[in-house]
This record gives C-alpha cells, sequence and structure tokens, in this order.
C-alpha cells in the first residue's frame, strides 16, 4: 500500500484538558515528512519518541526554545489507526483540545478530510516487524511486544473502585473500522478525590464531565450510561496507540500492555526504536525496466 496523507485541511477548536485554555489543531496535508506537529511561531518536531519532553498524564512533545504541545496521544491514536502516515499538525494554545475526551472526534475529521495516497516513501512510516519479544516492566505492572503478522493488542486494568474493578480488551488485528468503532469513543476518565491534586500540580485546569468520564467513591458522576461497560480500558487502549504512533506506524507486534500507562508505552517504544535503530540500512532496490 502507497503511504497516504489527507486530502483536505480540517480543523476543530475546544478546551486543553490540562492547561485549560483555549485550543485549536489544524491537520494539513503533505507528501512527505511523517507527523509534524508545529505551533504559529513555526517551532516544531516530529511526533517521534525522541522529542517526548514529557509523560505525566499525557505525551508532550517538546517543540524547542521551550515550546510544547501537549496531549497528542488522542489525535496520534486516531492518524495511526487510519493509516494516515503524512500530516502537518498545526497547534494553537500548546495542547490539542479534548473536545470529548476521545479520539471519535478526531475520527470524524478524518473522514472528513479523507485518506490520499502520498507520493512519499519514508522508511519511518512503514511498519518495523518485531522479531523477538520486548518487554518492560515496572513491578507487577509492564508492556510486552511479541512478533505477528500484523498489529494487534490486549490491555488489561485493575482498579481498587467498584465501579471499574478488572477490566480487559483484546483485539487480534486493528482496523480502522474497529478503532472507530470500538475503541475510539471511549473517554479519558479520572477521580474526584484527585482533581484538587491534579490542578495544584498544573494538571486537568480544563477537565469537566462534558470532556472527561470521572468517578467518585462509588460510581460515574457523569449524567448519561457509559459508552461501553469496560470503557476505562478501551480508553487506555486509546493511550496506548497514540504512544505507539510515536514509532511512525504502528508495528507488526501483539502488545500486551497490564496495568500500564503513558510511562511505560514510552519504554516499550524505546525499546523498539532501539532495535529498528541497530539494524542495518536496506539497499534500494533496482529500478525496474519500462
Amino acid at each position: 500500500m502507497p503511504q497516504t496523507t489527507i486530502a483536505t485541511s480540517v480543523e476543530a477548536s475546544g478546551v486543553g484538558l490540562h492547561s485549560g485554555r483555549p485550543a485549536t489543531v489544524r491537520l494539513a496535508p503533505v507528501p512527505n515528512g511523517g507527523r509534524w506537529i508545529q505551533d504559529l511561531d513555526g517551532r516544531g518536531a516530529g511526533a517521534a519518541i525522541g522529542c517526548v519532553r514529557n509523560d505525566t498524564r499525557a505525551t508532550v512533545i517538546d517543540l524547542g526554545s521551550e515550546a510544547q504541545v501537549s496531549t497528542v496521544e488522542h489525535l496520534l491514536a486516531a492518524l495511526a489507526a487510519n493509516g494516515i502516515d503524512h500530516v502537518d499538525i498545526d497547534v494553537d494554545g500548546g495542547e490539542v483540545p479534548a473536545l470529548d475526551g476521545s479520539a471519535a472526534p478526531f475520527v470524524a475529521l478524518l473522514a472528513e478530510a479523507r485518506r490520499v495516497a502520498a507520493g512519499g516513501d519514508d522508511p519511518l512510516a512503514w511498519p518495523f516487524a518485531v522479531e523477538e519479544p520486548i518487554e518492560v516492566a515496572d513491578g507487577d505492572r509492564f508492556v510486552r511486544a511479541e512478533p505477528a503478522d500484523v498489529f494487534g493488542f490486549r490491555y488489561e486494568i485493575d482498579f481498587e473502585h467498584p465501579a471499574i474493578g478488572r477490566q480487559a480488551i483484546e483485539i487480534p488485528e486493528l482496523t480502522p473500522e474497529i478503532f472507530a468503532a470500538d475503541i475510539a469513543p471511549a473517554r479519558t476518565f479520572g477521580f474526584l478525590k484527585d482533581l484538587d491534586a491534579l490542578r495544584e500540580a498544573g494538571l486537568a485546569g480544563g477537565a469537566s464531565l462534558d470532556n472527561t468520564l470521572v468517578f467518585d467513591d462509588t460510581g460515574v458522576v457523569n449524567d448519561g450510561a457509559l459508552r461501553f461497560p469496560d470503557e476505562c480500558v478501551r480508553h487506555k487502549a486509546i493511550d496506548l496507540i497514540g504512544d505507539l504512533a510515536l514509532l511512525g506506524a504502528l508495528p507488526r507486534a501483539f502488545v500486551t500492555a497490564h496495568k500500564a500507562g503513558h510511562r511505560l508505552h514510552h519504554a516499550l517504544v524505546r525499546e523498539i526504536e532501539a532495535r529498528r535503530s541497530a539494524q542495518p540500512a536496506q539497499p534500494a532496490q533496482p529500478a525496474q525496466p519500462a
């Protein structure tokens, strides 16, 4: 399959989940260059693991000159799951807008933009084949990638909360259709008891019942039903996919995550990236006669 971009520019505006400030993201087609993130002053960086500044509650990309763009993971998940290899991502406000707290609005935005062939041939946009198991762990938390022909995953969480508890989701092969229907609508979630501490740490400044699934000590605070009975683990899957997108393309691997988060996701990406970097460069294929 040829590498891809979008046919037309699209944008979305809202509030930053952590900053609480107005935020706008604009996607524009490019023929190559991967997923490039920049602010309105032209400071930019690739959506790559080497450009990650912070992994506390979100994935933050360092643009240089003390600039950054936060909370890129939901958008990157939608781009990667839909196979969009090359796109310029312009962000005003220092953070990708939270919208409804899920990846579904970004899936709708990409449907409007339409995927088309890009014409480029960036080696980093081709899926890397994991050839042996790779695991990173922190106590009983871990993320492991094992060889597979396609990208699939299993995510497991375990919260001591009566409305969450143990949840797991397994997708043997991720497709755009499965992502749109079964993963993307799941909202970010948090606990009411943590809100003051998060805001004192400069986080969750824009969190509200419009963009966050909020739990008190007994259940869900938001009006209306959960979008899925296991919505929390499905949202964690969005974060995993968005963080793995820092490789440029989702790897050919089956990834198992157990009680993980951005920090372990990023650690796995760094291990996969190290193996990819250690591979000898492949010689160019000879041109075929006309």
